[in-house]
């Protein structure tokens, strides 16, 4: 299962799929609305014919899973769940249920994972993958403790069991300001007992995007 942030641009579908490793899953995040519609054509072509309801209206941050399996449920946030009404789908494939997330920036955090929390609760002991854009790192004074805590109750870091993954890192804007992050991260519950995770940042260090890819091997 690949995830990737685009950064809003037209990346081609078999240079993704190529680059992803030909993953029988893709969750593609800041999608405006045409890029939709490059994605799910091209993918189709390449035999992504399952393709997830697209997140609630916004211009550019719309995120939206591709799967060569059936979707066996689709759902996101609701209007009322989420401010920004648009960053978090969930899809239950051959099984496993899988969730795509872009959480916002800053002070508008709160609400996504006052929903996140209540998700990682009720799912800890199924076949769960969490995976996404969090715009945070661990070691984030504000908001990186919620990523530790899901850990605390079960939830495994895949990060953590990548060579050299604490120093990885996975964002690098263009402002001046910006520093390299690792703000992309992978989480997988009780039921599952054996997943890997590779850092893919050759898609970044082609330009394709300012993000790296991560795929996730669950067996």
């Amino acid at each position: 299962m690949l995830f990737l942030n685009t950064h809003k641009q037209r990346i081609d579908a078999a240079t993704l799929k190529r680059l992803g490793r030909a993953p029988d899953v893709i969750i593609l995040a800041e999608l405006l609305q045409g890029t939709q519609r490059h994605y799910e054509k091209a993918l189709k072509e390449l035999g992504y014919s399952h393709v997830s309801r697209s997140t609630l209206h916004s211009r550019k941050r719309h995120v939206r899973l591709y799967s060569k399996m059936a979707l066996e449920s689709d759902d996101r946030f609701t209007t009322a769940g989420n401010k920004l009404k648009n960053n978090w789908i969930w899809c239950r494939v051959d099984g496993l249920l899988i969730s795509g997330v872009h959480l916002p920036t800053k002070s508008m955090k709160r609400r996504p994972f006052e929903q996140l929390a209540r998700w990682i609760k009720q799912n800890v002991t199924g076949a769960a993958l969490l995976i996404g854009d969090f715009n945070t790192t661990c070691e984030d004074e504000k908001w990186g403790s919620q990523l530790l805590e899901w850990e605390r109750l079960g939830w495994r870091n895949l990060w953590n069991h990548v060579r050299g993954g604490k120093h990885a890192w996975t964002f690098k804007g263009n402002r001046k300001m910006d520093t390299r992050r690792r703000i992309d991260h992978a989480f997988v519950s009780l039921g599952i007992r054996k997943a890997s995770l590779t850092h893919l940042p050759a898609f970044r260090e082609l330009n394709l995007t300012d993000h790296s890819g991560l795929l996730v091997e669950i067996t």
